[in-house]
């Protein structure tokens, strides 16, 4: 017989699944001018280990778009324990690139199934407990890079402790006695209204520029790494703030203006690192990327219903673009060089602006008041 679900439990679990996968991303943005070195790769080719996680992400999670498998958060914590012990060995770059892979599924599937059990077991303080948990998504990625300095530059020691604490969580998980599977494969996605979902992917490109890209365009640019270490942390405590601020945000702003409003601060703040105010425009640009995908979570979900296919596929959506996002930019940034990043985002989330305002007045799913008890 299952036990009742407790909701304390699923904060606990919650929170320390998404502080794990938040050490992700600072950790591959620190760890790829080290593989580059290791391995003798350009910055562009160590970003390979980016798209080998894109497309263990993805795949995993369209397993669950079509209803083919059902995962848990136990399942997620596994590969998530598996990839990052195998990244901690680098034995091989072929190695990582399976490491890479496996992560993926684990980073993956933590984020779809955390963020729709908290939408859905937290009742009406679901939206802002959607925020918080992924607030603690920016305490790990605070966290891990200090790791990395203190274990002399070298990545390996910081992906063996994630994987040891991975492994530790997966007992703390409780199992969801309503878990339903998914059924009816795409057919059941298909409205209007997912069309809507093409537009995380240009803002997921730009949160791939930043945590993967970043830290390497700024030593480029001529910031020590050390240096750089420091302002990465400091880019995830303006990342942490700004998910925190979402816990009240949410009551009294709709989610498709928080999502344009980080849309569009983003661009501005990579514009302003293009002509020269890198270090303090890329820590403010934390606080601004922070908030889109958690609040299209929100928007998408309120628009295309709950459930596990609908949270599989907005993650689906967001993955796609973890999966090819780096392989664009490397395709970008080889000609143009991995100095000209925040240029290319400054422009890329223009666009991706333009573009949300032209699917507000053509869909009519532009932001609608919020109304709170």
């Amino acid at each position: 017989m299952s036990a009742a679900p407790n909701p304390a439990r699923l904060f606990v679990a919650g929170t320390l699944s998404f502080a794990l996968i938040g050490a992700v991303q600072p950790l591959f943005g620190l760890a790829l001018p080290v593989y580059g070195r290791a391995f003798g790769l350009s910055a562009p080719e160590a970003g390979q280990l980016l798209s080998a996680f894109g497309v263990g992400a993805f795949v995993a999670v369209m397993l669950g778009v079509l209803g083919l498998w059902q995962f848990t958060a136990r399942t997620a914590l596994a590969f998530l324990a598996v990839g990052a012990g195998v990244l901690a060995l680098q034995a091989s770059w072929l190695a990582n690139l399976a490491g890479g892979v496996a992560l993926g599924a684990g980073f993956g599937l933590t984020s779809a199934i955390i963020n729709r059990r908290f939408l859905a077991e937290f009742g009406p303080r679901g939206p802002g407990m959607v925020g918080l948990v992924n607030a603690v998504f920016g305490l790990g990625a605070i966290i891990a890079p200090w790791g990395v300095l203190l274990a002399a530059g070298q990545p390996g020691p910081a992906w063996a402790v994630l994987a040891v604490l991975a492994a530790a969580t997966i007992p703390v998980v409780q199992p969801n006695p309503q878990a339903a599977r998914a059924t009816g494969g795409l057919r059941a996605l298909m409205r209007p209204r997912a069309a809507m979902l093409a537009l995380t992917f240009l803002s997921v490109l730009m949160e791939i520029g930043l945590f993967g890209y970043g830290p390497s365009a700024l030593i480029a640019r001529g910031h020590l790494a050390a240096q750089v270490a420091g302002v990465t942390s400091a880019f995830f405590v303006a990342f942490l703030l700004s998910r925190v601020a979402m816990y009240w945000l949410t009551r009294w702003v709709a989610p498709a203006w928080l999502f344009f409003a980080g849309i569009v601060g983003t661009a501005g703040c990579a514009g302003l690192a293009a002509l020269g105010w890198d270090v303090t425009a890329y820590i403010a640009a934390g606080g601004m990327v922070s908030v889109t995908f958690p609040a299209f979570f929100i928007w998408a979900t309120e628009r295309l219903g709950p459930g596990p296919q609908t949270a599989s596929a907005i993650q689906a959506a967001a993955l796609s673009c973890a999966a090819l996002g780096p392989l664009a930019l490397s395709a970008v940034l080889v000609p143009l060089g991995v100095t000209s990043l925040f240029a290319v985002l400054a422009v890329l989330g223009a666009a991706t602006a333009l573009l949300l305002v032209a699917v507000f007045a053509a869909t009519g799913e532009g932001p609608r008041p919020r109304v709170t008890a």
